[in-house]
């Protein structure tokens, strides 16, 4: 049986959280997940090379762990979606309505925060300000924010969502190069996402991400109009069948040409 894709089908997005983004469900996912790409960024974040006017995200489902990290660096932040069911959770969260996926439990890995809920408080309106829109994306299509046309961005950061929505590698590449699009040269991609992967599941059902190397990662964002800055890899030690894939990455890229 083909597996599912998370651009086509659609899935309660409180069940992609519980599972990889939420420690209650397989620590070892979540440390891995959720954490790692967290603790890199932060890292990332303290050279002072990476901050701007607009971020624009691409990523995972209901997912603020990344940007409850570098929120304080943009100014304006938008966030693309292409699966219609994680947009109504994320709104759901931005409007502050009692049913919202609660993301408290990021607090911990904020070390100023810890038991201090006033400013956890504080750092969640600050990232809810700061995201100006919403946006339904659709990498099918030459513009994937059709019919708006969003200005150029400073950063793009994406978790996992490219290898989720690529079929191939050749759709990789011309996604890859569609976000490009997105960034001002001289802006940074940031880019987490897995190697050798073979599947990740929600609520049993498998789904697609496709299955890339390092070699293979680096050339493409080479021939996308970026060097690599950074890339840094943490090794699987996932074995509850949840999801099977060897590392997790984290690349920073500077475009330095359009494609």
């Amino acid at each position: 049986m083909d597996h599912k894709h998370y651009h086509v089908h659609e899935f309660e997005p409180k069940d992609i959280f519980n599972t990889y983004f939420h420690p209650g469900s397989d620590e070892t996912i979540y440390k891995e997940i959720t954490i790692f790409p967290m603790r890199t960024l932060q890292k990332l974040l303290s050279t002072g090379k990476i901050s701007g006017t607009t971020l624009i995200d691409f990523s995972t489902g209901p997912m603020l762990s990344h940007l409850l990290t570098i929120c304080n660096y943009f100014t304006d932040i938008i966030l693309l979606e292409p699966n219609y069911s994680c947009i109504v959770e994320l709104e759901k969260w931005q409007n502050g309505e009692e049913e919202a996926i609660d993301y408290s439990h990021l607090s911990e890995n904020f070390p100023e925060m810890k038991s201090d809920r006033k400013m956890w408080t504080e750092k969640e309106e600050t990232l809810k300000r700061k995201i100006k829109y919403i946006m339904r994306c659709d990498l099918k299509k030459k513009n994937p924010t059709e019919p708006f046309r969003l200005p150029k961005a400073d950063c793009l950061m994406t978790l996992y969502l490219i290898g989720q929505s690529s079929k191939d590698k050749e759709a990789y590449c011309e996604n890859l190069r569609k976000l490009s699009s997105l960034i001002n040269v001289g802006g940074r991609l940031l880019l987490v996402g897995t190697f050798n992967v073979e599947f990740f599941t929600i609520e049993g059902d498998k789904f697609h991400s496709l299955t890339i190397d390092e070699d293979f990662l680096r050339t493409a964002l080479t021939d996308g109009g970026f060097t690599v800055e950074h890339l840094e890899t943490l090794d699987s030690k996932v074995t509850s069948g949840i999801a099977k894939y060897d590392r997790v990455f984290l690349a920073c890229a500077l475009k330095i040409r359009e494609v």
